[in-house]
């Protein structure tokens, strides 16, 4: 059996052909790349439904011709999508203006307006908080929330506002474009900060809605990521080149959709993704929140489970940012194999240079939109080697981070699972391997483990796998162990590292 599934990031759209017979065998993918738009002086972050769909159309036909494989042969299509865009659509499906991405921080305003006032507790009412909690089990902290840049739609665009039917993100887009149903995945509900979670209830939650002035009438039904939510129509077929009547499994965003990708399905695993954003995510057996680091349990495809992830804006991004600026000294274009190899002969630490990867803010262990990266301890020794290796030492010093406030949480595993595009990158796996001292594995086709883990949730849809037969599906190439001597550089470096982000937060405070 044939499956195609997509993952949709922030920078690609990658179409997966994968096939489900006693395994997860990967047989190939497409990629095409995206852009996003910046508005209000970086503060918005926009893309394009159109580009999302042309891509997806452009990627399929791409898949089948590439492989050999006819649209017959296709027996179920999913989803793994980038989280917490806010997609609003007028009743015939039309958006009434850009998404708006999970980067997009435009309305501070509104959610400072609910939060900011009063008696509170890391910043935020406590009477306010207790009562999301009570209702949802999350509270929405920081602008890039859903229902804030919904609410910043309301308060300036009302001419746009009211052509708004429904309230979507960006996987739950998609499955109206192939089936024509308007439709929330639980995940995706969820990290709305509206999903009723009190025992014994489901939907939305009629007082939270009232609570942040959110329109019921445009939340859509929810559905199980295993759900088949419908099937392809007539001309979603005709442009994806795909047949009519193919099933749409609904999927679910990229957090637990590349936690099942790397086979991590069993309680106290955790995983670490490098793409153009970063995450590390532990599975947990209930949903949990915590303000103090900016962390949060969402749902996923299987009931029993919860993915606690806390996430880096911008990781790959800022290595690409990296490989950019050195190829501009000298009018080149660096290949991943060139800059490896540049990597691995500048020394642990760089010879002193540190890098802060927050060139889009930070989410987590600290909520700031105004923060931005540092580069510090540049001499006339710097190299292109040493610049390359501090920015992969600042991201894994980071993950590092992410890792000990989960601990302080929850257990997490002695081995560490990593994917994404980083991930190719040996030198990288074993510097990460260094930095937080856990052993790192890497997992086959690293760079496409949410099309993956969008595959096996379609796959237990369609009735052909089951929860527990996903670890042992997912192969792993190589372990890493972390080199003693390195590890001892950089526990001194990361202490280094702590102290110049909180000088750099005073900085920006003034």
């Amino acid at each position: 059996m044939y499956l195609v599934t997509y993952d949709i990031g922030n920078s690609f759209i990658k179409a997966t052909l994968t096939k489900i017979a006693n395994s997860i065998e990967f047989v190939g993918a497409t990629v095409v790349s995206t852009h996003s738009t910046s508005t209000l002086g970086g503060k918005g972050v926009e893309q394009s439904t159109e580009q999302w769909w042309d891509s997806i159309c452009r990627s399929t036909k791409d898949l089948l011709k590439n492989y050999g494989i006819t649209s017959d042969q296709i027996k179920g299509i999913s989803f793994c999508s980038q989280m917490n865009a806010t997609v609003l659509v007028d009743a015939n499906g039309n958006t009434v203006r850009p998404p708006m991405t999970f980067l997009d921080r435009r309305a501070d305003k509104e959610f400072k307006d609910y939060f900011d006032h009063g008696f509170k507790i890391h910043g935020l009412n406590i009477w306010k908080l207790i009562k999301a909690m009570r209702h949802t089990s999350m509270v929405p902290v920081g602008a890039y929330s859903p229902i804030w840049k919904y609410k910043w739609v309301q308060n300036n665009e009302p001419e746009k506002f009211a052509r708004v039917d429904k309230f979507l993100d960006v996987g739950d887009y998609l499955l109206y474009k192939t089936t024509g149903r308007f439709v929330r995945t639980e995940d995706s509900a969820f990290c709305t900060a509206l999903n009723d979670c009190r025992k014994g209830h489901s939907g939305w939650s009629h007082t939270m809605a009232k609570a942040y002035g959110i329109k019921e009438k445009h939340l859509p039904e929810i559905v199980q990521s295993t759900d088949i939510v419908g099937r392809i129509t007539a001309t979603a077929a005709e442009q994806m080149g795909l047949k009519k009547g193919t099933p749409v499994i609904a999927g679910g965003g990229d957090v637990a959709m590349v936690a099942v990708g790397c086979g991590n399905t069993q309680n106290n695993q955790t995983s670490i993704y490098c793409g153009t954003s970063g995450s590390v995510c532990t599975v947990v057996d209930h949903i949990i929140q915590f303000a103090d680091i900016m962390m949060i349990a969402v749902k996923g495809p299987n009931p029993r489970q919860k993915y606690l992830y806390g996430e880096l804006e911008t990781a790959g991004k800022c290595f690409a940012w990296a490989r950019e600026l050195i190829g501009k000294l000298d009018n080149s274009q660096y290949s991943y194999e060139e800059c490896a190899s540049l990597v691995s002969k500048a020394e642990p630490g760089a010879h002193g240079l540190l890098f802060t990867p927050f060139m889009n803010g930070c989410k987590t262990p600290f909520e700031d939109g105004d923060i931005r990266s540092s580069l510090s301890g540049i001499s006339l020794e710097t190299t292109r080697g040493d610049l390359l290796r501090a920015v992969i030492e600042g991201i894994c010093f980071h993950f590092r981070w992410l890792l000990e406030c989960q601990a302080k949480k929850c257990k997490i595993s002695d081995t560490i699972r990593f994917a994404g595009g980083l991930a190719r990158i040996n030198i990288m796996n074993q510097i990460l391997a260094d930095v937080t001292g856990h052993t790192i594995e890497t997992v086959k086709h690293p760079q496409y483990v949410g099309a993956l883990g969008a595959a096996a949730v379609a796959a237990i849809g369609l009735g052909q796998m089951k929860f527990e037969d996903i670890h042992s599906y997912i192969e792993i190439t190589n372990t890493y162990t972390p080199n003693p001597e390195n590890h001892e550089i950089y526990n001194k470096l990361y202490k280094k590292f702590l102290d110049k982000v909180k000088s750099d937060r005073k900085l920006v405070k003034g």
